[in-house]
């Protein structure tokens, strides 16, 4: 029998280039945006691709290649982006810009030009980071009524938010909102907006956000964390409890709120804390009164704001001391995961609150307590666990882990 010769690979032929369409645009999602764009000189196919390539992303890389080439002439930020995003031959579906005080910034009429271009191009999910001293930008009106946004983060710029709804935000399942002023267009009260598909939205360092009064009918997660001037009203977020599954709050915020203005929280399963000052009697009634608001809860996420001095032992004894009862909530029956993180061995008010869950939730199964930075962890670590282990336990089940892994909670609050 004839045996069969081997066919050896034409070395001549580009195997990459005859990659299928979509295999060949994964490979310049994962390219920073300079690598991606010069593909297009490898071949027509490649320049085809790179032209209809949908994900386009402005991001710190990119500026910092940029500032190390600007002894390149000709060569300005602005000039660049507009050369690689006016030139787009299909819709941008996701985009992202993140300005950082680069020379020269670019101009308000240009964020309108780029803006009202991607309103018209079919953008879905939209980033725009403008962190700059430097200048002061609005965001367009046309991303503010634009309908093919599923996906919004917007860092820095102010928000004019018109009289009436006009149909704003109409399409949006998720928005974050860093470092944004909510203002009137005009003088007056914004109407309430609709924002009818919302389903996560997540205020950080924001001002004004009594003015973006908002119904949303499909909100399940809601954050928001460090208001400026401390402007967060209980009556802004008194409708929203209802309908929420999944709530974070600062502690700071706690000050100012009124929990007898809210409702039950019948679907509230989450309620995460950051930075609570155990320390601070307000907070501390505060975050158990808001407990009793949540029937339902099966996780409570805290990340305690370390504070070491006598002002937290005598804190602990006030509360101790009130006649309110505050410490003395129903049972949370549902509750089953607790998590503290900067947990300290020395804070008699953390150890108070830790003990009165304990006793207070018969279905709890997991305890993770994250100590405070230490010299001796594991020995903090042991001593904590053992403190913990002597309260009294409403769970049979409950076990209780302590632990120095932290997670970057600011990072996970982004959608």
């Amino acid at each position: 029998m004839a045996q069969k010769l081997k066919t050896l690979p034409d070395a001549s032929r580009d195997l990459i280039s005859e990659l299928p369409v979509e295999v060949k645009d994964r490979i310049l999602e994962c390219l920073p945006i300079r690598d991606a764009a010069r593909t297009a000189l490898l071949s027509r196919h490649w320049n085809h691709v790179w032209l209809h390539h949908e994900r386009l992303k402005f991001d710190s890389e990119f500026l910092q290649s940029f500032q190390n080439s600007q002894d390149d002439e000709g060569r300005t930020l602005v000039n660049i982006i507009n050369n690689i995003l006016f030139f787009r031959a299909g819709p941008v579906k996701k985009f992202s810009l993140e300005i950082s005080d680069p020379s020269p910034l670019p101009q308000q009429f240009d964020i309108d030009r780029w803006s009202l271009f991607l309103a018209r191009n079919g953008v879905e999910e939209l980033m725009i980071c403008l962190d700059t001293d430097v200048e002061e930008y609005k965001l367009p009106f046309c991303l503010l009524s634009c309908r093919t946004i599923k996906k919004l983060i917007v860092q820095g710029p102010s928000i004019d938010l018109p009289v009436n709804d006009c149909g704003i935000f109409s399409n949006i399942t998720s928005l974050a909102l860093f470092n944004v002023v909510f203002k009137c267009s005009v003088n007056g009260i914004a109407s309430s907006i609709s924002i009818p598909k919302l389903e996560k939205l997540s205020l950080h360092y924001c001002g004004g956000i009594n003015k973006f009064e908002i119904c949303p009918t499909q909100l399940e997660i809601l954050s928001v964390i460090d208001p400026i001037d401390d402007d967060f009203d209980s009556r802004w977020l008194a409708p929203h409890l209802k309908a929420i599954k999944t709530l974070w709050l600062c502690g700071s915020s706690l000050k100012c709120m009124r929990v007898s203005m809210f409702p039950t929280a019948i679907n509230l399963r989450v309620l995460k804390l950051y930075e609570l000052k155990f320390h601070c009697r307000k907070q501390l009634i505060v975050s158990m009164q808001l407990l009793q608001k949540c029937p339902n809860l099966c996780e409570l996420w805290i990340m305690a704001k370390e504070y070491r001095g006598k002002d937290d032992q005598e804190a602990a004894s006030r509360l101790l001391e009130d006649g309110n009862g505050c410490l003395f909530i129903q049972e949370l029956q549902m509750l089953n995961t607790i998590k503290i993180e900067a947990f300290s061995d020395q804070s008699e008010s953390e150890m108070l609150f830790m003990k009165t869950l304990l006793s207070k939730s018969p279905a709890l199964e997991r305890v993770v307590i994250v100590k405070s930075w230490h010299r001796n962890a594991s020995e903090v670590a042991r001593k904590i666990q053992r403190k913990l282990e002597c309260f009294p336990h409403a769970s049979p089940n409950a076990q209780i882990v302590c632990t120095g892994v932290s997670e970057d909670w600011l990072n996970t609050m982004w959608p």
